[in-house]
């Protein structure tokens, strides 16, 4: 009797690896740092040693993909913001930290932010709502208990939220491209427009 064929821990009969939504994620993100935000779905399959309709089953199309890698995104700046703003009233010194997060977060995920926010036939303006949509949350509940506290109402608090990290967003694009701001200098400016509106102090 012949001794049973051995295959690679992972690996079904047949020999194709057995891999979760995670994985094709971390493979995107690898792709996407080295070959930018024109990353296609046959380099992220090679990356994450699978074929393009298992990165298809997994995750989606490029649609999709970018969906999903906004939801990483935006998780990785709630942990940021929410770090930066540490559960103080808002001043404008927190609201300076808060913008300065944001914008090193872009930094440090640039190629992955390009791709989220590049937009493509599939994609539009809705679909990139998950970004802002989850990255809104620690500074809605902040501008709320801000309004609170100063006995305004606290209901402008999502509307306001969704302003800034929408403004955000497009002034994040254009930072990135310049290199000779820095990250503490953009957010002091955004935050003195934010505190003390057009007019100044």
């Amino acid at each position: 009797m012949s001794e049973p064929t051995s295959r690679r821990p992972g690996r079904p009969p047949g020999g194709q690896l057995v891999v979760d939504r995670e994985h094709v994620l971390d493979a995107a993100e690898r792709v996407i740092r080295r070959d930018g935000a024109g990353a296609s779905l046959e380099a992220v399959a090679v990356e994450a040693g699978v074929t393009k309709p298992i990165v298809y089953h997994r995750v989606g199309g490029r649609a999709d993909l970018a969906d999903a890698l906004a939801e990483r995104l935006a998780d990785r700046m709630v942990l940021a913001t929410r770090t930066a703003l540490a559960g103080e009233l808002l001043s404008q010194t927190g609201l300076t930290r808060f913008v300065e997060a944001n914008l090193q977060t872009v930094a440090e995920h640039r190629e992955v932010f390009l791709y989220v926010t590049g937009g493509s036939t599939e994609q539009t303006a809705l679909g990139r709502l998950s970004l802002a949509g989850r990255s809104t949350r620690p500074l809605a509940k902040t501008l709320a208990a801000w309004r609170s506290g100063i006995h305004q109402d606290p209901g402008v608090a999502e509307a306001w939220a969704f302003g800034i990290v929408g403004m955000l967003q497009m002034v994040s694009q254009w930072w990135i491209t310049q290199d000779d701001r820095s990250a503490t200098e953009v957010a002091e400016q955004i935050s003195d427009l934010l505190w003390n509106g057009l007019p100044g102090r």
